[in-house]
């Protein structure tokens, strides 16, 4: 089988005709069809991130859509053939209170987690991917959606799992922050699918923002931020109906804290505000505004597995409209270009990689 390579970290991908796998006990074989690239993936390949690598040479790649070609001895709930969607997000089911957990693929995220990665250091960039049976999910019921298309689902299962930790109920007003990046975009149709009466989509560019009140018919207000944190609060106060129920936070990499405590302040009275961006500095909480507002801090990480099924769910009734994303998709041969795009994507886009039915991997 072809397969994308990495010998290690700040060394060029290779595309390699490596031994095709057999899936191992509670283990499934996936034929990839589609890749979503994460923005980030040069700075990843070339080493850049301060992340821990799986042991090389290993194929890079978190999420993606494929159809099962073997499944391994345990595996009761997939059969060869069936479409379905891969995640990194990888839990060990030991029975403690912390579990080692690791992004397949991608990274180790807990400090015990060198052995997981060691056992599945590959991802979705070949043609023939090993994932833990607990990583799939069936896409029964949306045969009529392409691969390419379904492959969006990744962009939009990591704030999911955010907002269902943060307890979003229909008909709630959501404030998220950060609205026009990669997640954050997506955050605000996911709030609509939820049954958000109001989503107020701040950031500081007003271009797309300004693009994401085509959705909802008229539950989006974007507001752009103008750095005046007094102002900024009022108007989305006033934009939420007196203030949010709910706030979600979204940011990459930021490097102040103010865009956050706004959102935060433009809470109501036992509001939520769930945190999920990258922000590279110290948040300073208000003590005494938290405990006087009843207000819920609530740091998250990714989705559960029963996040991602119903995630599916809700793409397979209509409610969250997959076809809202841009798709930029390329061949999987080209996946230099894709990346190369993948680095320059904006709120509702995704750069992908595919395997045609003709040339597949070639």
């Amino acid at each position: 089988m072809k397969a994308w390579m990495l010998d290690e970290p700040g060394k060029p991908l290779v595309l390699r005709d490596e031994p095709a796998p057999q899936p191992r006990r509670g283990a499934v074989l996936i034929r990839m069809e589609a890749v979503p690239l994460l923005s980030y993936t040069r700075q990843y390949v070339e080493g850049k991130l301060p992340y821990a690598y799986p042991p090389g040479p290993f194929s890079p790649g978190t999420n993606g859509v494929g159809r099962v070609v073997a499944v391994g001895e345990g595996v009761l709930s997939c059969r060869s053939g069936q479409r379905v969607a891969v995640h990194p997000y990888w839990v060990s089911d030991e029975a403690v209170g912390d579990p080692e957990q690791i992004l397949i693929g991608l990274t180790g995220i807990s400090a015990g987690s060198a052995p997981m990665r060691a056992e599945y250091p590959h991802g979705t960039l070949r043609e023939l991917a090993e994932f833990p049976a607990s990583n799939v999910i069936a896409l029964d019921g949306l045969d009529e959606l392409p691969s390419t298309r379904l492959a969006a689902l990744g962009k939009f299962s990591v704030p999911f799992g955010g907002l269902r930790r943060g307890r979003l109920a229909a008909g709630e007003t959501v404030v998220v922050n950060g609205a026009t990046g990669y997640f954050g975009s997506a955050a605000v149709l996911v709030a609509l699918a939820l049954g958000a009466s109001k989503v107020v989509a701040i950031g500081r560019r007003a271009a797309p923002l300004a693009a994401l009140a085509q959705f909802g018919e008229g539950r989006v207000v974007p507001y752009a931020l103008t750095g005046d944190s007094a102002s900024d609060i009022a108007a989305i106060r006033e934009a939420a109906h007196g203030g949010a129920n709910l706030a979600f936070d979204m940011v990459g990499h930021a490097t102040e804290a103010d865009a956050t405590l706004v959102a935060l302040r433009s809470l109501r009275r036992n509001g939520r505000l769930v945190l999920m961006g990258s922000m590279e500095v110290p948040l300073p909480v208000p003590y005494q505004e938290l405990l006087l507002n009843n207000w819920e801090l609530i740091g998250h990480f990714m989705y559960t597995g029963a996040d991602y099924r119903a995630l599916v769910a809700l793409a397979a009734s209509g409610q969250l409209a997959l076809d809202a994303v841009e798709l930029a998709a390329y061949p999987f041969a080209q996946l230099e270009a894709a990346i190369n795009r993948a680095g320059s994507v904006q709120g509702l886009q995704c750069a992908l990689v595919y395997a045609d039915g003709e040339s597949g991997w070639e």
